[in-house]
């Protein structure tokens, strides 16, 4: 059952991986093209979530997470347009209340998006993107209660591989040659699975 669960998910995430293998390995074009080398960048990023679950017993209220670990690859495509990848993990819990079911949530996944850098002032210039995410999740103790904070009853626990739709924005700043933080908002619209998320990330980027 478990090897048919990772396979599940390696199915969802393959086309994800074949391309990132592509666009990663353009770097080592660069320089017999005359381009910069030193377009690609590595990256680690920390941030809060407000996180609700569809479930199929009932709606979840939403609640906000940390999440610790998002690991990043961005590099340069092509005019102002360049890719985003990420592997990230969290785990949120979300309190049962009247008439919402609360319940354990724990997903990682990747997630890649095209963004165009686009001017809105003389000295600001965000990245807009838009993407697809392919996570598997696992939900535990699902459960309702009272209006006093009773127990009602219980659900079993459930696992699923989801995709959603992306769209994001990011803003960077220079530390020094080759480090740069930025901060990103970024809103998960389910497409195929259950989870609604937006987040707001740190990040620490390194041109290599």
């Amino acid at each position: 059952m478990k090897t048919d669960k990772v396979n599940c998910l390696g199915k969802s995430l393959y086309p994800v991986l074949v391309f990132l293998a592509m666009v990663i390995g353009r770097p080592a074009y660069a320089g017999a093209l005359g381009l910069p080398e030193s377009t690609a960048r590595l990256g680690y990023a920390v941030g809060v979530a407000a996180v609700s679950v569809d479930d199929p017993a009932g709606d979840t209220g939403r609640e906000w997470t940390m999440l610790p670990m998002t690991l990043i690859h961005t590099d340069w495509l092509f005019g102002d347009i360049r890719y985003w990848s990420a592997f990230f993990y969290y785990k949120a819990s979300l309190d049962a209340a009247v008439n919402k079911v609360g319940q354990n949530v724990e997903q990682y996944g990747l997630r890649f998006s095209l963004q165009k850098s686009l001017r809105v002032a003389r000295l600001w210039a965000p990245w807009f993107g838009v993407g697809i995410a392919a996570s598997r999740a696992t939900y535990t103790t699902r459960h309702i209660v009272d209006a006093d904070g009773f127990l009602i009853d219980t659900y079993p626990d459930r696992e699923q591989t989801s995709v959603a739709l992306l769209l994001n924005v990011v803003s960077e700043w220079s530390l020094t040659r080759d480090w740069d933080i930025g901060a990103k908002l970024e809103y998960a619209i389910p497409v195929d699975g259950d989870i609604d998320e937006t987040s707001a990330l740190i990040t620490l980027l390194y041109r290599y």
